[in-house]
């Protein structure tokens, strides 16, 4: 298969072939000849469309943009098939297609050793290749604040280069940078004086989650302008991309429970956002600003009372409802149509600590559950990453926003299709069933972890259909990344059921675990909660 520029940017194209390289390699085709693909940016298209047509010999993508193009090579490939040894039936047809939702983002968390943390730079890139293959056009990344004395600091250093190189690949390609800031963090060095409260006190139940205590309260004089004096100092950092959304957050570590900024959601975080706005106008003039809800009325109440008052002046809202379940106050008073709901959707935790640390996870009839509920509300989303070991979810949220699949059931199934390269009934049910066994709890009887499964009556099965076909399917498909921590999860499933929760007693686990490190590129840094349990 051979890709045949015709008005395509050099330097997104370059990137294009060096992916096509990568994905068909794998798959034992070649890219030097045979079947051609002309490559055309169209202006005449809009949204993002792109158009398809194909027959036996050759495929002409024509394609609004750069990054559309993308999207179009990675949808031709998809509705192809491969055997995975070389053999390759084209998709034969036309396709003209126009994206559903506006925004098809992906968050990456760069935190805690993770990944998107560690892993070297050019694997990163790879994932990012890979998503604007499946549609992905907002890249969304956090620079952390709060363990910094300033900008200046050598970590601090180090992460925002590395921020700034996976935003700048994303600009590359084509794809959107964004940044998420929480309201009022800190650096390490904020003033003792300005520091947030976080005492539950003034209406709360409970304290903010994660508060660091270096956060800052808008409420103290001077506090608002040391919020933006630390801000300024961050943003300049990125202010040479292609930044599309700053997202501003109210909770996890952010927030203050004093009697001026009370209930934060409702009060301090949102006479705060004026000031943010101007600064981010003066500094960043093409970027716009979504206010993020996330955590309202967890800690305490009113918080969505009270945007709801005021929620037409802001554009976007940022919000994630698990399952569905709408806020009581959303479900009486309804939403604006003025309004754009983007969704934070969670794809990486749900029902699993540590996250990834068994393998691969798909969550399909969770995702389905959410997107019956959220297809009409929302006008694009953000799914949370905290690694490689959801990929499968990633594709189920962009081939839902982009409209490429109406169910995560029916992405699943072509997710394993394209990177299993086999169609088969009886490894897509031992894939669906995966999120059956995912659900567990852990426990410290002794000085080990002991791991039990909630519901653990299809993990032999499972490895018995990965097992057959980690034998059936050509040793480079097997040998995949994507394929292997799927086989992964079904053994170390099976073999913790087999000895009592206990993962130490078995070397089968043990070395399972340990492959997933290295896939994962774990190191002497990485937290607990995203690295295989092995040993202790």
């Amino acid at each position: 298969m051979k890709l045949i520029n015709i008005s395509m940017n050099a330097e997104s194209f370059a990137i294009l072939e060096k992916c096509a390289e990568r994905v068909l390699s794998l798959r034992k085709i070649s890219t030097h000849e045979g079947f051609g693909v002309t490559l055309e940016v169209d202006e005449t298209l809009s949204n993002e469309r792109y158009i398809i047509v194909s027959d036996k010999d050759s495929a002409s993508l024509r394609a609004a943009d750069n990054l559309a193009l993308f999207a179009a090579f990675g949808r031709f490939l998809r509705l192809s098939n491969f055997d995975g040894k070389g053999g390759f039936d084209p998709f034969i047809g036309t396709l003209d297609f126009t994206p559903k939702k506006k925004l098809r983002g992906m968050y990456f968390a760069t935190h805690f050793n993770n990944f998107y943390h560690s892993a070297p730079i050019e694997k990163v890139y790879e994932v990012i290749e890979n998503l604007a293959l499946r549609g992905c056009n907002s890249l969304l990344v956090w620079f952390d604040m709060h363990h910094f004395e300033s900008m200046q600091d050598e970590g601090a250093q180090s992460l925002a280069k590395r921020l700034h190189n996976i935003l700048g690949y994303a600009n590359r390609i084509g794809i959107g940078g964004s940044l998420t800031m929480i309201s009022n963090e800190g650096f390490a060095s904020s003033p003792e004086h300005l520091r947030a409260e976080w005492a539950v006190q003034n209406g709360y139940h409970a304290s903010p989650d994660s508060h660091y205590h270096v956060e800052i309260c808008p409420s103290k004089a001077g506090g608002i302008e040391e919020i933006l004096r630390e801000r300024r100092e961050m943003l300049a950092y990125f202010s040479d991309l292609k930044i599309d959304y700053i997202v501003y957050w109210p909770y996890d570590q952010g927030g203050c429970t004093c009697a001026d900024c009370a209930p934060w959601g409702a009060n301090g975080f949102l006479k705060l956002f004026p000031h943010f706005k101007t600064l981010v106008n003066e500094i960043m003039p093409k970027t716009e600003i979504i206010l993020s809800a996330w955590y309202f009325d967890k800690f305490t109440s009113g918080e969505w009372s009270g945007l709801l008052d005021i929620i037409e002046e802001f554009p976007y809202v940022l919000s994630f409802f698990a399952n569905g379940e709408l806020p009581p106050e959303i479900r009486e008073r309804g939403l604006p149509e003025s309004v754009k709901f983007i969704e934070f959707p969670e794809i990486s935790m749900w029902s699993c600590s540590p996250w990834g640390g068994y393998g691969a996870s798909h969550l399909a009839s969770f995702l389905d559950r959410n997107h019956a509920t959220g297809k009409d509300i929302y006008s694009g989303a953000f799914p949370y990453s905290e690694g490689i070991f959801e990929d499968a979810n990633k594709f189920i949220e962009l081939a839902l926003y982009s409209g490429e699949h109406e169910t995560a059931i029916d992405a699943l199934r072509a997710y394993m299709k394209f990177e299993f390269c086999i169609d088969s009934d009886e490894l897509f049910e031992a894939l669906r069933l995966t999120e059956t066994t995912l659900s567990r709890k852990r426990s410290r009887p002794g000085d080990y972890i002991k791991v039990t499964l909630n519901d653990p009556s299809e993990v032999e099965h499972i490895r018995e259909i990965f097992e057959k076909y980690n034998a059936i399917l050509p040793e480079n498909i097997t040998s995949s990344r994507n394929f292997r921590i799927f086989y992964l999860r079904a053994i170390i499933d099976s073999e913790i059921t087999r000895n009592d929760g206990f993962s130490i007693r078995s070397e089968i686990c043990q070395n399972a675990m340990k492959e997933l490190d290295k896939l994962y590129y774990i190191n002497k840094n990485t937290l607990p909660c995203v690295r295989p349990a092995t040993g202790k």
